[in-house]
């Protein structure tokens, strides 16, 4: 009888180490994609006293105190403000515009954007404003 040499076999062991490199590479690019998604303008809004929560879903315009657009986070001039509400507008029915405007702008660009606005198709509006802090004593 022949006697082949027996070679022990290593035990089975399970490499972590890419596996956890992969999930800490996908939860940084989860965490940078999510912070960059709904940068917007910094816009300091008018105060009022009556402000409150609105809960509806709606499309939001900022126009900052330069004067230049936003529509849900990107940039818009008026020339083509009309053509992509009308395309937002078109995929939502009903739909609310919120317009987040600074308090320093020209009356007249808030009013050119509402004329244009409501020529895309648009019916219903709201301002958005910040609470006014009332005093202890008053």
């Amino acid at each position: 009888m022949i006697k082949f040499p027996y070679k022990e076999k290593a035990p089975f062991k399970l490499d972590l180490i890419p596996m956890i490199n992969v999930v800490f590479l996908l939860l940084i690019f989860f965490m940078l994609t999510s912070t960059t998604t709904k940068q917007t303008k910094k816009v300091e809004l008018p105060k009022a006293k009556t402000a409150e929560k609105n809960s509806k879903e709606y499309l939001v315009m900022t126009i900052d105190k330069k004067g230049s657009l936003e529509l849900d986070g990107k940039v818009v001039t008026l020339e083509v403000l009309p053509t992509h509400l009308e395309e937002k507008i078109n995929q939502k029915k009903n739909t609310v515009i919120s317009i987040h405007a600074d308090k320093a702008i020209e009356f007249e660009l808030f009013g050119k954007v509402i004329e244009l606005a409501k020529q895309a198709g648009a019916e219903d509006f709201m301002l958005a404003t910040g609470t006014e802090k009332t005093e202890a004593g008053s």
